[in-house]
This record gives structure tokens, sequence and C-alpha cells, in this order.
């Protein structure tokens, strides 16, 4: 009998896994004596992975639905742009990824997903371990990859992960979004996509938000949260050569706009997060 040798290609998945942009924001492990509970949210995914917490409950992640105390044997998640409170005392060890996940140029697979979770650690912080401790910076660093890679996997695949499908329905927006990657900053405005699409603003917002829902100015204020993280997160630029860079008017300006949407002013989030170049 005549063997089936056909070869069916899956191009769509192919096409997906190509676009997946994985971006480690942050890498650390150790004690964290700083964080004091107040609600943020952050422009990246937090992964959050306790080693020892002899405080019990003084140590937790909370949202507007619950309160997580950090238990080691568990994974904790806190999506982009959810606000939530941390607490951790000067004895909790931890080890702390922090990422971007976008198939969309400044959309994170992650941005409708609302809630904290806590999930038993099938292994990531052994994973993570191995990663930090890893001398070859290659080899660490693919064995970093690789595990938030796992995690995220079993975030999108668990059956209560966030609905992706909306991702798809940026598409029809290239135009735009190519426009923002490249000339985005605090004085871009909705006018200026219509523009591109020659039409009006509101009709550009009212097909725009019908279509992915979020609107434009939504999206803008986004890309510039994403920017601004970035930068802040090299370490070597200041807070006013971020706000000049974003096109603020000064320091001042862009300091509120940070607060306003992360909880948090620039300074202390480069206090926090921010690493030199390397």
């Amino acid at each position: 009998m005549e063997k089936n040798t056909a070869i069916v290609n899956r191009n769509r998945v192919m096409y997906a896994a190509n676009r997946m942009q994985l971006q480690i924001r942050h890498f650390a492990r150790g004690v964290f004596p700083r964080a004091r509970g107040e609600i943020t949210a952050l422009p990246f995914n937090r992964f959050f992975l306790p080693i020892a917490n002899p405080e019990g409950p003084s140590c937790y992640i909370r949202d507007g639905e619950k309160e997580y105390e950090l238990r080691p044997g568990f994974a904790y998640f806190i999506p982009i742009y959810h606000p939530a409170g941390v607490r951790l005392s000067e004895d909790l060890r931890f080890l702390s990824i922090q990422f971007t996940i976008e198939v969309v140029e400044g959309v994170d697979l992650f941005s409708r997903a609302h809630a904290v979770r806590e999930i038993e650690d099938p292994g990531w912080l052994a994973q993570a371990e191995k990663a930090f401790d890893t001398p070859s910076l290659y080899v660490a660093a693919s064995r970093l990859r690789c595990v938030t890679q796992e995690f995220i996997t079993f975030l999108l695949g668990d059956g209560s992960g966030p609905e992706l499908e909306f991702v798809t329905r940026f598409a029809e927006f290239q135009p735009e979004l190519d426009y923002i990657q490249n000339h985005c900053t605090a004085a871009t405005t909705v006018e200026e996509l219509a523009a591109l699409r020659k039409t009006r603003r509101e009709t550009f917002t009212r097909k725009f938000t019908a279509a992915t829902g979020i609107t434009p100015k939504e999206l803008l204020t986004q890309a510039v949260l994403n920017r601004a993280s970035n930068l802040l997160l090299r370490g070597n630029y200041r807070v006013r050569e971020v706000a000049f860079e974003l096109g603020f008017s000064n320091e001042f300006y862009f300091s509120r706009f940070f607060k306003k949407h992360t909880g948090m002013p620039p300074h202390r989030f480069k206090e926090l997060y921010a690493h030199p170049e390397i």
C-alpha cells in the first residue's frame, strides 16, 4: 500500500511564533526591602517566585480581588498594567522575572488579563535559579528565556488565561501601528493617526475602538509608557533626559504622566528596576 507522504504545514502558527517578541525587563534574586505595598500598574508582566518567607502573611501581593501571602513553592503573576500592591520585608528571599510578550508592537498578550495569579510551582524556581547561577552568558540567557516562555505557555494554555483573539484585530491598523512605532512621542495625536486614513478623528476613533477594544488614545499612552520604561530601565538616562526624549515640555509633566498611569514616580521606578548598560 502506498504511504501517505504529504507534509502538513501550520503556517499561521509559524507566523505567530515569528511575531512573538519576548523581552526580559528585569531578572533578579535576593531581598527587596523597599517594597511597601503601594498600588502600582507597571508596564510589564511580573513573574514572582518566593524562595523563603519567614514573615508569612506580612509579605504579600494584593489587588482589588484578593491578598496572596507569598508562599515558597508557588509562583505569582501580575499582568502588565494591572493595579496591584506588593509588600516585601527584608527577610523575604525571592527570584523575580519581569517581561513583555508582544505579537503586535506595543500590545502585550496579557494586556487583557485582569487578575493576580497564584500557581503551584512545577519547577520554575529551580529552572530560574539554574539560569541565574549559570556562568556562561548565552547559556544563562537561553535558560532564562526558556523558563519564562514555559511560564507564558502555561498561562496561555491553562484555560483561565486572557482572551487572545483581540490581538489579530490590530492587523487592520498596521500603518497606524508602524507610525506609532517610528514616531510616537508625548506630542503624537489621534488626529495624526486619522490623517493616515484620510478620515476625521471621531470616525477613526470609533472604528479603531470597535475593532480592538481600546481607544487609539489609550494605545498612544501605552506606547509612550513603554518607551519611557525602556529608557528608564537602561539606567544611564536621567528622568529629565527621558522627558526630553519623549517630547514632554519638562520633567514635571513627564513625572506627573508616569505616576498617573503607573502609580509610581519615574525616579522611584528607576531606583527599583533600572540596570546599567552592558
